[in-house]
């Protein structure tokens, strides 16, 4: 972070990752501008887009500071904007969500109360196209929260209750309940090795997090964030704010939807890797668990490619059931794809979207 001139404390950085986001973006820029929190500063990177985007961002003028670079992809888009940026505190967002009037003073207010938080994130709320999709999402979006016993409680342990009145935009109609919200917060890390539920663009941090824990690194590829939130989950507690102060867009054309599934499930499996080798003591500790997670994310892959290639499937498939010991209803149905030729798939497939339509 050398040769980066850092603001007082109450600047938080605000870093945007766009690429074609020229139909999101005036929106997600709209919910920053109206922040309770008074001293922003929003970065938006642009990543090489070629629509309007550019155009869009330049009749912002100063209110924004953008940042053109060649398409480099989420990790070198996210490893730009934080470089650049010149608060304490650095908040991710993506170019086609919406921020909640007080996400960023109720993620700044929680940072400043406990000093062994290093990393701040929230439930939100998800919408599509049509509307809202639902409420308090994360249970729903992030599978280890939805089995948790008693949901992020019992992933983070404790628990407090925070007044937040003073982050609220001014309501007629708001309640004592509408003032409090509850925070967990607890040590992380030994749960994020396994699977991600820290939602990346509801993030905030402290920027000195990235002298410890580095930064966004290319060679997660679309799992960069679930590679760097373990390594910050390393350094210090995770918070997580019980409240949605975000709205979060659901699309085809994100990274988790099904059109971009090979990539994001081949990203996971090697990001799981990755992980493994940094934490050898870990992975050797909690051996069963690990050849658990490799296993599923190896048959998942393979899941994914065999409409595509049948073999790298194979050799996916092969590797999650002799070195990992996972066969299960998926590794049938996988198998089953593998063994089926390629025109009697195609036949079903169309029959199941005449059927559909």
């Amino acid at each position: 972070m050398s040769g980066v001139s850092v603001s007082p404390p109450g600047l938080i950085s605000v870093v945007i990752p766009a690429y074609n986001a020229q139909q999101s973006l005036p929106a997600t820029l709209d919910s920053l501008f109206a922040q309770t929190w008074p001293t922003i500063e929003i970065i938006v990177v642009d990543d090489g887009s070629t629509d309007n985007t550019a155009a869009i961002l330049a009749t912002y003028g100063d209110r924004i500071r953008t940042i053109r670079q060649h398409n480099g992809g989420l990790a070198s888009a996210r490893r730009t904007g934080v470089a650049a940026a010149r608060g304490q505190l650095i908040a991710l967002m993506d170019a086609d969500d919406l921020c909640r009037p007080e996400r960023l003073a109720v993620q700044a207010q929680v940072l400043q109360r406990w000093p062994e938080v290093v990393l701040c994130c929230s439930d939100f709320n998800a919408f599509n196209e049509q509307g809202l999709v639902g409420t308090a999402y994360a249970r729903h979006y992030y599978a280890s929260i939805g089995r948790a016993p008693d949901g992020v409680q019992s992933l983070l342990g404790q628990a407090e209750v925070l007044d937040v009145k003073g982050c609220l935009p001014a309501s007629p109609t708001a309640t004592g309940s509408d003032h409090q919200t509850t925070v967990y917060r607890g040590n992380a890390y030994r749960a994020l090795v396994h699977g991600n539920f820290v939602h990346p663009p509801t993030i905030m941090f402290r920027r000195t997090v990235l002298d410890t824990a580095g930064t966004f690194d290319a060679e997660a590829g679309s799992m960069c964030d679930w590679d760097w939130i373990t390594r910050a989950a390393a350094v210090g507690a995770i918070a997580f704010v019980e409240r949605p102060l975000l709205e979060y867009r659901l699309s085809a054309t994100q990274m988790s939807s099904p059109r971009h599934r090979i990539k994001a499930s081949t990203d996971t499996l090697r990001v799981a890797e990755r992980i493994c080798r940094r934490d050898e003591a870990l992975y050797l500790a909690e051996l069963p668990r690990f050849r658990a997670d490799l296993g599923f994310f190896c048959a998942d892959a393979a899941d994914a490619e065999v409409d595509h290639d049948k073999w790298k499937a194979a050799q996916l498939l092969t590797r999650s059931v002799v070195r990992f010991g996972r066969i299960d209803a998926l590794t049938l149905r996988v198998l089953l794809k593998i063994l089926t030729p390629a025109w009697a798939l195609a036949a079903r497939r169309h029959r199941r979207a005449l059927h559909t339509a």
